[in-house]
């Protein structure tokens, strides 16, 4: 393969194999009489640490690269997802600085030679002119990928080449253009899917490691570098995407706000691409990470501040300023919903227990609207104190409370209300004052509608009055 591709004309010939252990005199000595004759060919070794010892690297033996053109290191390693998108082109150690194989076959091939190695770049040159090499990190460049694998460089089979050279022996027509290796940049190697030096990189899952180093001459011999916006620029964007979300996210129309979101990120997406083109390359990920963030920090936090707002505003709806029960007109559409079931289930009853406070209005008038009040919200925790959880106790008006049990007959109920009552009187409020209330109860009917079964509770309650106060009466007794 050597003799072929010198006959044919290449300028440079890589061989991805490292030869780091002999053969046998008969196959080593052909090789290297070629590679002495030629002195074009190029040879790689591997670190074998993050030291870059080459006493410890995995390097050819001596008698091929006494004679090669030249050695470099082919290292590379994968960002944290797997993916290949950068390549170191220079490797410190402790005397020495070792370069990358593509850098030296880019660099003899165009006559440079290294002029100033900088943290942040490596200039090089010859007689005509001088560039820099922009460098992200650890003397690292990001590789301009031209394309994918089989339609970005020339790929011949190691027969086609081999019986191209037979037939230039010959002088007959070659079955292939040979002109493509004349003054060309030769690398072979394996490259069939499957085999270990496969590897992900951005524009294709399965790409040959020989197509880095090919990517990376390209890149150098065609000055086709991608520069990393600086660091500042990328905090800058950071920041002003995080922001977004909170000047344009409210929670009041999430679809919408969440379609801008989305609208922001093709925008960044896009203005990225068209920057890329021209040879910068912005931070994708964490600028997007950061809208995202904020806008889910948003988003949630605005969804619950409303919904807590709402629920505030509901709660103050149905409920009652003073006692925190439930107002008559939310207690009536629930005794509406109990009607309803009641009538699609037999064998299920509920009443309705109307109590008031005795003689409240001499109290007040005694005592004071404060301490009125003061008995009212007492006189309504014992009441939702004496219930179950599922009955609901709501005030009707006044000193009036009003209560639904639920699942409950009128000889249960009327066990409950004298249990409620007993509750009350026996109550110190403040442990200075005491105060009865009289109930009257009903017990829900077929054919009853709300209005119906609280009037009956509430003559109930005018008996309970009229009999003495301090007790329970319904005039379903009777």
């Amino acid at each position: 393969m050597a003799r072929a591709l010198n006959k044919l004309g290449a300028k440079s010939i890589y061989f991805d194999i490292i030869f780091s252990e002999s053969a046998s005199e008969e196959d080593d000595a052909p090789l290297e009489e070629v590679m002495r004759l030629s002195k074009n060919v190029y040879l790689p070794f591997v670190f074998q640490d993050n030291a870059y010892d080459i006493k410890t690297a995995l390097y050819p033996i001596k008698r091929f690269s006494s004679v090669v053109k030249d050695t470099g290191s082919i290292n590379i390693h994968p960002d944290v997802d797997g993916t290949f998108r950068k390549i170191p082109l220079t490797f410190p150690a402790k005397k020495e600085i070792y370069q990358h194989i593509a850098l030296k076959i880019a660099m003899n091939y165009a006559d440079l030679e290294i002029k100033e190695l900088k943290l942040n770049y490596l200039l090089l040159s010859n007689n005509k002119e001088q560039f820099k090499i922009p460098f992200t990190e650890k003397n690292t460049i990001l590789i301009n990928w031209v394309g994918k694998w089989k339609s970005t460089f020339k790929h011949y089979s190691f027969l086609d080449v081999l019986a191209a050279y037979n037939d230039v022996l010959q002088n007959k027509k070659p079955g292939i253009d040979t002109n493509v290796f004349k003054n060309s940049i030769c690398l072979v190697a394996a490259t069939a899917v499957g085999l270990y030096d496969i590897r992900s990189v951005p524009v294709q899952p399965e790409y040959p490691g020989i197509g880095i180093i090919a990517t990376t001459i390209s890149n150098i011999l065609n000055r086709d570098f991608l520069i990393p916006a600086p660091s500042w620029v990328s905090i800058l964007l950071l920041y002003f995407l995080s922001l977004l979300p909170a000047l344009l996210i409210f929670g009041e129309k999430p679809l919408r706000e969440t379609i801008f979101t989305f609208l922001i990120c093709g925008i960044y997406l896009t203005a990225s691409f068209i920057i890329f083109k021209n040879g910068i390359v912005l931070q994708l990920a964490t600028p997007l990470l950061g809208l995202f963030t904020s806008s889910l920090i948003v988003g949630t936090y605005n969804f619950v501040h409303i919904s807590a707002e709402r629920q505030k505003f509901f709660s103050m709806s149905i409920t009652d300023g003073l006692t925190g029960l439930y107002n008559i007109r939310f207690f009536k559409q629930l005794v509406e919903t109990d009607i309803k079931l009641e009538e699609r289930r037999s064998g299920k009853k509920f009443c309705i227990l109307m109590t008031d406070v005795d003689h409240f209005k001499n109290f007040n008038d005694t005592y004071g609207h404060q301490v009125g009040d003061l008995v009212l919200k007492e006189i309504s925790n014992i009441l939702k104190n004496s219930v179950r959880s599922s009955d609901i106790v709501a005030r009707y008006g006044g000193e009036e409370m009003i209560i639904l049990l639920r699942d409950a007959s009128l000889k249960d109920s009327l066990i409950i209300s004298e249990k409620i009552r007993k509750n009350v009187e026996a109550h110190l409020i403040k442990d200075n004052y005491k105060v009865t209330i009289s109930a009257g109860l009903a017990a829900f009917k077929l054919g009853d509608d709300t209005e119906t079964i609280i009037k009956r509770a509430d003559v109930g309650l005018y008996e309970a009055k009229q009999s003495g106060r301090n007790r329970v009466c319904s005039i379903e007794e009777n």
